[in-house]
């Protein structure tokens, strides 16, 4: 199941209008979501949902980020991630392989939107350190 809806999506993209997939595309970036989401900690309802309003807030606006991301980069099943060069429509971008390597070094283009990755960190949600009892 999505974190967001169809048609909080829509509210999000206003005055652009959501791509066909869109349900697809939530779905594809709420599993993606909860990959970032291992080891995180946080009251669930019966159904597993968050049941603090503001964690599902944030996972609903880190899972839109996600899909606009998805959306400009053409990429959603993430295998443009070894890709140099692409040029899609009116967009061409070309990643350089030295010293300004973006994901680490890596030269890759990074599989989780920063704009998603920041909600999660600003709501506390994404587990960067390990909790100890």
């Amino acid at each position: 199941m999505a974190y967001a809806t169809e048609a909080q999506f829509a509210e999000f993209l206003a005055p652009d209008i959501p791509p066909a997939q869109a349900r697809r595309l939530l779905e594809t970036a709420s599993d993606l979501i909860d990959e970032l989401l291992i080891g995180a900690v946080y009251a669930v309802d019966d159904q597993g949902n968050p049941a603090d309003p503001a964690v599902a807030d944030s996972f609903a606006k880190a899972v839109m980020h996600q899909v606009q991301y998805m959306t400009v980069t053409g990429d959603e099943t993430g295998a443009n991630a070894n890709v140099s060069s692409l040029s899609q429509g009116g967009l061409s971008v070309t990643r350089s392989l030295g010293s300004s390597r973006g994901s680490g070094g890596s030269g890759r283009t990074p599989r989780y939107s920063e704009n998603a990755v920041g909600v999660l960190k600003a709501g506390g949600l994404l587990p960067i350190r390990p909790r100890t009892y």
